[in-house]
């Protein structure tokens, strides 16, 4: 079976998500969808959301979204900020040439290859297997495409952009399946370590960011 680029929304579920907004420190604009959370949550609970996935459905669109506020008597602005923030746990793919440090030849290469952004290569290299047989093909050696992919898996990562893969590899972080392996605490002291500089994302960022990290394909 091929490993899913997002995290199984139909697993994630609702309480987890709720709890996830209990916990964490959250943007000025979404600081809201704090707000009555608990009443909220148990109304759609009753309306048959159970999880990411039924949540993401049911607020696809903005007619959707409408129907469903006058049946809940959520409001629409309410809804329109979850919807942001459950559509945030499946983050976009990055296009290979926001990784910093990567070589507008080995773009080109993968690119006459159909490969244009992180899920593609996630998908298209993430064996070993996968990989030197892309290198043949595309002519990017097996290195550069090693370090692609492993930039491609970290943003996977909720919270981690084309500049925080990097960053993360640069510590030695190659990988989801080694991401998983540190503590907040070491993320955070390998980060200020490397570079000499407090790290400007904090320890319950680091917490979120693993527990997502936890629930992706290795």
């Amino acid at each position: 079976m091929n490993a899913h680029y997002h995290i199984d929304s139909r697993k994630y579920t609702l309480q987890q998500l709720k709890m996830n907004l209990l916990s964490r420190e959250l943007i000025p604009s979404r600081m809201v969808l704090k707000e009555d959370l608990e009443r909220r949550f148990k109304i759609l609970e009753k309306m048959g959301i159970l999880n990411l996935q039924d949540l993401i459905n049911a607020l696809k669109n903005k007619k959707k979204m409408e129907i469903f506020s006058s049946s809940s008597g959520i409001s629409v602005d309410y809804l329109t900020l979850l919807r942001r923030e459950a559509n945030s746990y499946l983050p976009n793919p990055v296009p290979l040439n926001k990784f910093p440090g990567v070589s507008p030849q080995d773009l080109a290469r993968l690119k006459e290859k159909g490969i244009k952004n992180s899920r593609h290569l996630f998908e298209q290299a993430g064996s070993d297997k996968d990989r030197k047989e892309l290198a043949k093909k595309s002519g990017v050696s097996l290195e550069n495409l090693t370090e692609l992919a492993g930039l491609s898996d970290l943003v996977r990562a909720y919270g981690v952009g084309p500049v925080f893969s990097r960053i993360l590899y640069d510590t030695g972080i190659h990988s989801i399946r080694r991401l998983i392996g540190y503590s907040p605490e070491e993320i955070i002291q390998l980060y200020e370590e490397k570079f000499d500089q407090k790290a400007d994302f904090s320890l319950r960022d680091m917490h979120f960011c693993l527990e997502i990290a936890r629930a992706l394909d290795l």
